[in-house]
């Protein structure tokens, strides 16, 4: 169950981190509009940034183990890394603008608090009835 566990927030990490690099370069792709937007995509980043950290440790929680958040940040990290590889004409998806940064490095400290933070429950015990001893 711990593999089957590990393997689906893998994907989902994964999935995350795919849905958020595209949305990172339509943030990049208006940095240059202004301060306004500029502090907008800020913003933005940082809420991410929280979202993100609790993504991680609910994936900790729900696999009760730290194996889960782990897998999930593993899949996110793999697409990040991925989305930021260079081309002839620039790099694939993330640019090199300051917002970018953000959102790589944030990430990069959000998963790694998330994993390192996250919720391990330990195992339920049964309790079973204590024979009583009956005494004079």
């Amino acid at each position: 169950m711990t593999v089957l566990s590990f393997a689906v927030l893998l994907f989902a990490g994964a999935a995350v981190g795919l849905m958020s690099g595209f949305s990172m370069g339509w943030v990049s792709h208006f940095w240059d509009l202004g301060p306004i937007t500029q502090a907008g995509g800020v913003a933005a980043v940082v809420v991410y940034l929280v979202a993100l950290y609790a993504l991680c440790r609910l994936a900790g929680w729900g696999s009760r183990r730290q194996s889960g958040a782990l897998g999930f940040a593993l899949g996110f990290v793999a697409i990040l890394l991925a989305m930021i590889g260079y081309t002839v004409g620039g790099s694939i998806v993330i640019s090199g603008k300051l917002v970018n940064y953000v959102f790589l490095f944030g990430s990069m400290v959000a998963l790694a608090a998330g994993v390192v933070r996250s919720v391990v429950l330990p195992p339920r015990t049964t309790h079973r009835a204590q024979p009583q001893v009956s005494g004079a």
